[in-house]
């Protein structure tokens, strides 16, 4: 069987921004049950365990809402790819929108599939994985064993993503070791096309997995329990039945093989016995190559724009010369419209603008009139501003409440330590200066009004001799 490292220095790393992308421990092992509902031998369980010849991964749902199951697989996929758009991977707070995961995934923007993002965002938040020397750091190049949660944070407030706000205010933040795995790189493509084009959930992860393997060989054999139970996550209920095993997997070898992602093999060549166990062999397909196709002229330098505007138009799809065009007859304010309509819609009507190149041109054309919801960008930035001014302001206020409430809990701490160690004649004697500082109306110490204002002169006398006039605990 092949043993080669399962996170290799030189895994290819390319920068093709029209792909997906998957952190390679998350592509590694199983984190889903591979239904969309619990099995009836794991109902009530709240967690799995997966071994491997190096350690193990225990993957520990909430009380509330369980173990992930395969549509959970494909948010948590989703997840990924909002961050690389949002940020990069660079800060593990993600501002985003129901409706932009829902078009990741492509689901339908119906109430039902909201829901389902729900219920999946709270089921990610109370994971646990345990990874039992199994975690690969790829910056000290070596497996760990590090506990760590999935999500820390969702928050959702799809009020504020109306026309008035430009950024959204639901967000969720990663795992810091997660993110941080990111940071360094344990990244690889995925092919998102393809990855949601699978019916199965075991297509998929058996996708995700052998899409990571293929980087560092094109041909894997696995003992098969271990292949379907460990890698896949299959239930251990078919520990035993080689033939179920085999069985359940076929229809997703069947949809590798149409897709052209593996190899097809005869079964006795697929699957061969090595003493007690069967071994299943996987090849990744290899592409067939057309003859080469002459590559395109080199635009004339004479035809390249110098002028800034110009060069932010090629950037977008125009073509030198037209952008050159444009930049001379138009008047650069309305160039400058409308490449921000552009952003503008990129950003808040994905799918509306098919080819941007050939829409910018025919918009600075004609002049496209925006939508009415449409904000420039300095009303965006604007609004932005203020409603982070806003947020500030709202934290500012309630760090101060809070420095307030402990200031006045720290007093009242000191003037009870205070009267506590006073004997009972001292505190007699204070009560009588307190009184003389601060005289009561005639008749409140005759009332039922006595032990409170009593208190009160007393609390007051001591804080004036802790503090002075300053009544400050700090």
């Amino acid at each position: 069987m092949a043993r080669l490292p399962l996170f290799p220095d030189d895994s290819p790393r390319l920068p093709d921004t029209q792909a997906g992308r998957d952190e390679m421990n998350f592509a590694e092992f199983p984190l889903v049950l591979l239904t969309d509902r619990v099995p009836i031998g794991l109902k009530g369980k709240k967690s799995i365990r997966y071994e491997y010849p190096h350690g193990a991964l225990t993957v520990s749902g909430s009380d509330a809402y369980g173990l992930p199951t395969a549509a959970d697989a494909d948010v948590l996929v989703g997840l990924i790819q909002l961050t690389r758009k949002k940020n990069d991977f660079q800060d593990p707070k993600v501002h985003f929108t129901r409706y932009e995961l829902l078009k990741v995934l492509r689901w339908p923007d119906e109430g039902k599939y909201y829901r389902r993002l729900d219920e999946s965002l709270n089921r990610w938040s109370g994971v646990t994985l345990y990874y039992d020397n199994t975690w690969w750091d790829n910056r000290a190049k070596k497996h760990l064993t590090a506990k760590l949660h999935v999500i820390e944070t969702v928050m959702i407030d799809d009020k504020a993503t109306s026309r008035s706000q430009p950024q959204p205010f639901s967000y969720f933040v990663w795992n810091k070791t997660f993110i941080e795995s990111c940071q360094a790189d344990n990244l690889k493509r995925l092919d998102l096309d393809t990855y949601f084009g699978f019916r199965s959930a075991i297509s998929k992860r058996m996708y995700r997995f052998l899409d990571k393997r293929f980087y560092t060989s094109p041909e894997w054999s696995f003992e098969l329990r271990e292949f379907a139970i460990d890698y896949i996550g299959m239930s251990r209920n078919y520990a035993s039945n080689a033939g179920k095993i085999k069985e359940k997997l076929q229809p997703a070898l069947t949809e590798l093989e149409e897709t052209g992602f593996i190899a097809p093999l005869p079964r006795e060549e697929r699957y061969t016995k090595q003493g007690r166990d069967w071994i299943i062999k996987i090849a990744r397909q290899q592409p067939t190559f057309s003859p080469i196709a002459p590559e395109p002229p080199l635009p004339d330098p004479a035809e390249a724009p110098d002028d800034p505007l110009a060069l932010r138009l090629v950037d977008r799809g125009v073509t030198p010369r037209v952008a050159a065009d444009l930049v001379r007859d138009l008047p650069a304010d309305r160039i400058e419209s409308k490449l921000d309509l552009l952003q503008w819609l990129q950003e808040h009507k994905p799918g509306h603008v098919k080819e941007a190149g050939a829409w910018l041109v025919r918009a600075i054309r004609d002049d496209y009139a925006p939508p009415k919801d449409y904000l420039p960008k300095a009303a965006r930035d604007a609004q932005q501003s203020a409603a982070l001014q806003a947020h500030q302001t709202l934290d500012d206020a309630r760090r101060l409440a809070a420095d307030e409430k402990r200031r006045r809990k720290l007093e009242a701490e000191a003037i009870d330590a205070y009267w506590s160690r006073l004997s009972p004649d001292a505190q007699v004697a204070l009560d009588a200066q307190a009184l003389e500082a601060m005289p009561p109306e005639p008749g409140v110490l005759r009332s039922p009004l006595k032990r409170s204002y009593l208190k009160t002169v007393r609390e007051a006398h001591i804080r004036a001799l802790l503090f002075g006039d300053s009544g400050s605990a700090d």
